[in-house]
């Protein structure tokens, strides 16, 4: 794939390859609460820098027989990055626009509303107002920032039995 070169995965998604980094950006515009794609993949209960969590102990995966070309086209998900102050939420499986999203804008999430506990933390660089730094998953937040994502949380972290 060639610097800067878009993939079409569906009409509101694309993969986009610039500066050696992948990212999933929009390939039309969005309007705040509208479902742009559903993450499909195997379940899995190990969790790894490209799962996504949707369940206690359960897992979205891109399954171990596809190759690069179907990741791109097929599970194209993968390719989300993480923002403080993201683009989409995850609720289960589907991948909603939290604002209005405008062509070539990342389409990006908060990872800290799915993951309990991140596989890999990382240092964010979002570069956003509201970037916390160091990115863990929901378990290592402050009570603050967990009141500020909560309308945003997946179920299995928005209960009150979030472990």
């Amino acid at each position: 794939m060639i610097a800067g070169e878009c993939v079409d995965v569906t009409s509101a998604v694309a993969v986009v390859r610039a500066g050696g980094e992948y990212r999933l950006v929009a390939n039309r515009p969005a309007v705040a609460g509208e479902l742009l794609f559903t993450i499909e993949g195997e379940l899995t209960a190990t969790p790894n820098r490209y799962t996504v969590q949707i369940g206690h102990d359960v897992h979205v995966d891109v399954p171990a027989e596809f190759g690069f070309e179907a990741i791109l086209d097929q599970f194209f998900w993968r390719f989300m990055n993480h923002s403080c102050e993201p683009t989409v939420f995850i609720r289960d499986r589907s991948v909603i626009a939290l604002k209005p999203v405008v062509f070539g804008q990342d389409i990006t999430f908060n990872y800290n509303t799915t993951e309990f506990d991140m596989a890999e933390p990382f240092a964010c660089q979002c570069g956003t107002d509201r970037c916390i730094g160091r990115i863990q998953g929901y378990r290592h937040l402050s009570d603050e920032d967990r009141q500020r994502l909560r309308p945003w949380l997946a179920d299995h972290l928005s209960c009150s039995g979030a472990r």
